[in-house]
This record gives structure tokens, sequence and C-alpha cells, in this order.
């Protein structure tokens, strides 16, 4: 079988890095909100796996998982010359649900996350001191409806 794709590949640089949840609920919406509200029009790298963002996040059950996941980022980083970093995370995380196993913190989800967006932008800038980190926190209504918010650094 061969498929050929309307779609051709991207022969522009890029210099961002969207890292955000596997999630197949929010991909749709989380790839309008990069292209149309960013605009960056698919022309991003993206690092994409269960929990976004908290792959990037230390902690002692799991310390395996932000190695990697800082790996992954500083090839990316190199390679690419990458300068903005994109972090989203969302609401109904069932990463976040499974790490309670590992972690249980008695915090309410949202807030767990949110610091855990804060410790991977701090984890990027490690990694490269000038670039932008920008956090992102997506939520969606009964009806589907996402909103995609800022959260502070």
């Amino acid at each position: 079988m061969a498929y050929l794709c309307k779609s051709q590949v991207q022969l522009s640089e890029t210099d961002v890095l969207a890292v955000y949840c596997s999630d197949h609920r929010i991909q749709a919406a989380v790839r309008e909100f990069l292209d149309v509200n960013l605009d960056l029009r698919a022309n991003y790298d993206s690092l994409v796996v269960p929990g976004g963002p908290q792959c990037l996040v230390e902690f002692e059950a799991l310390p395996k998982f932000a190695w990697v996941g800082r790996k992954w980022s500083r090839a990316l980083i190199r390679l690419h010359s990458l300068k903005r970093m994109i972090l989203i995370a969302h609401h109904e995380c069932g990463w976040y649900r499974w790490l309670e196993d590992y972690r249980p913190s008695g915090n309410p989800v949202r807030s767990t996350q949110e610091n855990d967006l804060r410790a991977a932008g701090r984890a990027l800038g490690q990694i490269s001191p000038d670039t932008a980190v920008e956090l992102f926190y997506a939520v969606w209504d009964a009806n589907g409806a996402m909103t995609i918010e800022t959260v502070p650094l």
C-alpha cells in the first residue's frame, strides 16, 4: 500500500517546541490553538507523551521519566536551535490519575499540574537559558468546547 499525502513536508525551519499530552481528546484543539491562536501554522516541533510537560519534572518514584523527557528536549533544542517552548497541560488527564499511585499529593489535580508546568519550565530554562517558556492549561465544558488559559510562570 502507498498513500500520497495531500500535506507536504514542512521545509522551513522552526524555533518552537510544543510539549503536550498524547490524550486523543485534546489533539485537534491543541493543534488549532498552536496554529491559529499562536500563529504557528504547523511549524513547530512536538513532544507528545502521556502527561505532556510532566515528562520534564523529576520525582523520586519514577526518576527515569524526567531523565528521558529532558534528553528528548535537549536533543530537539540543540538539533533545531529552538528558542521558544510551549507547555500545555489539561484537566482530566489520565496520566495524573495514574501518578497518584506513586505520589499522592493531597492537592487538587490542577494545582499539581500547574506546579509541574512551572517545574518543567524551570527545567527547560536550565537546559537552554535563552529559551522563552510559555505555560498553558486546557479545560473543556460539558459540550466539549475547549478553552486554553495562560498559566503564570
